[in-house]
């Protein structure tokens, strides 16, 4: 479940302290580094810089879906599977 997103305007933009923390830049290159799970990734600028609950951070290309999306899934299958259980009792 991804927590927090920043999208990474270039290297003149002031960083969050989770990016900060997670990140370098190395000379001669444009690309922002990524230290993923599965090793440092380049992040050019206009993409998005997630991390999730477990604080692995990840690339994307347009805006990752937040908490809020994925509690609206979940709710709505508590929401089914308690009239399945419902319609299921009645019979």
């Amino acid at each position: 479940m991804i927590v927090k997103s920043w999208k990474f305007p270039g290297f003149k933009a002031t960083f969050p302290d989770w990016v900060a923390e997670n990140t370098s830049k190395r000379a001669g290159s444009n690309h922002l580094w990524v230290h993923t799970q599965y090793g440092e990734a380049p992040a050019r600028e206009g993409e998005w810089v997630s991390i999730n609950l477990r604080g692995h951070l990840d690339i994307h290309s347009k805006k990752p879906e937040g908490w809020a999306k994925e509690m609206m899934a979940g709710a709505a299958f508590v929401v089914l599977m308690a009239a399945v259980f419902v319609i299921f009792l009645a019979m």
